[in-house]
């Protein structure tokens, strides 16, 4: 039993546990804990899932709906990855859930991310919410949030990434993500590519499930102008990958509610999800942080300072040690970006000594190094890599501003 939360969140983050879903179902019905819960939306993808949860929790807190959301990892606290209405679990409920399930905890050997699940599940049973936002972690079929019975699934996009966990081919990542799809439900994809819509299609047959497609929108400059039924809105300071995740949000919702224009212009134009193109003071200066952690991550965020028109980049830029690193590489130099590539304090993290040089390749041992040397060439700075390197590199820069 715990006294202070940070003890909670140590314990919390120390279980690496793996389990199955059909147990982890198990210790969830022994704690009475509803899997079905009222208005639940489950979302998943390669990317731009958080951002999806995000926007969407923006348009309906806009039309003054109560929203619990779950994404992970997170970028701030732990407590970030449990919220309502874009408040984080309060260290006090944290606490108080991880002490009145320890017991069940410690004999299932629960893993950290099930604990997560597990607190976020019965937090929200506990409060009388509209909606329930929640994003998987790795995959769909084995995630351990595909325990719920949600009113809309949605994939947002599929890609290679995590394939240690989900499988080496593309189909064995979409036959994954797809494991979501739950029968005679509404499914909404902004996925755009033929072959992957034409798995997913099938899979909806099989589940008398009903398909919906957001169509492809195509953007050319900076600002981002995009429109959605009658509406039009301007993504600025955003990646422009976020137009594709806004109209997932805005179908998903009107599936839900009926769209009051000027509300959803505002909820669209005025969310912001930290770590995503996300602009930080540095110096006299400013900075780029984005948490392009992947092949499709690191192609999305080319596209956004290719139609920004941005130059004299340097690149800072870590991740985990599963991911395609040299294929990540190699898009960012032959844009002809200098890249500082580095590690942090992860036991996942890339061992760089693994990479070989290359020109406009520089390899350091830290971050704070790597940001220093680009900022005295007076470069544009963007930070970019794993979530968890994002995390770090943020924090200290808000503590620099601070």
């Amino acid at each position: 039993m715990f006294t202070q939360v940070e003890e909670a969140i140590a314990y919390i983050e120390s279980k690496r546990n793996k389990r199955t879903v059909d147990q982890f179902r198990d210790t969830l019905n022994r704690c009475h804990i509803h899997m079905k819960q009222k208005n639940m939306i489950h979302i998943a993808g390669t990317n731009g899932k958080g951002s999806t949860v995000n926007y969407l929790r923006s348009i309906l807190n806009a039309h003054g709906f109560r929203v619990g959301t779950f994404t992970s990892p997170y970028l701030i606290c732990h407590n970030d990855r449990i919220r309502v209405d874009d408040q984080p679990i309060s260290d006090e409920d944290l606490l108080k859930y991880v002490n009145q399930y320890y017991d069940i905890i410690e004999e299932d050997g629960l893993s950290m991310f099930e604990i997560d699940v597990l607190i976020m599940l019965a937090y929200f049973q506990s409060l009388d919410l509209d909606y329930r936002i929640i994003e998987t972690g790795i995959g769909g079929l084995h995630d351990k949030t595909n325990v719920i019975d949600p009113i809309i699934s949605a994939i947002t996009n599929i890609g290679m990434d995590h394939q240690k966990q989900l499988g080496e081919s593309i189909y064995d990542i979409i036959n994954e993500k797809m494991g979501i799809i739950k029968p005679h439900q509404m499914f909404i994809t902004s996925e755009a590519k033929g072959t992957i819509l034409a798995r997913l299609q099938e899979q909806c047959d099989v589940q008398e499930a009903v398909m919906y497609v957001v169509p492809e929108y195509q953007v050319s400059r900076y600002p981002f102008h995009f429109r959605y039924r009658n509406m039009a809105f301007t993504l600025k300071n955003q990646g422009i990958y976020q137009v594709t995740n806004a109209r997932l949000a805005l179908t998903i919702a009107s599936k839900l509610i009926t769209l009051d224009t000027q509300l959803t212009t505002s909820a669209i134009e005025n969310a912001a999800w930290k770590g995503r193109y996300e602009t930080l003071p540095y110096q006299d200066g400013t900075v780029e942080i984005d948490g392009a952690h992947n092949l499709p991550g690191i192609k999305a965020l080319i596209q956004t300072l290719r139609v920004k028109k941005e130059e004299n980049i340097s690149i800072i830029f870590s991740c985990l040690d599963d991911k395609d690193v040299q294929p990540m590489l190699d898009l960012m130099l032959k844009e002809g970006y200098t890249v500082y590539l580095t590690t942090f304090n992860d036991d996942r993290a890339i061992d760089i000594t693994t990479v070989e040089s290359q020109p406009h390749l520089i390899i350091v041992d830290n971050f704070v190094e790597a940001l220093q040397t680009a900022y005295i060439k007076k470069s544009h700075i963007v930070i970019t890599g794993s979530l968890h390197f994002i995390s770090r590199v943020r924090k200290y820069l808000v503590g620099l501003k601070k």
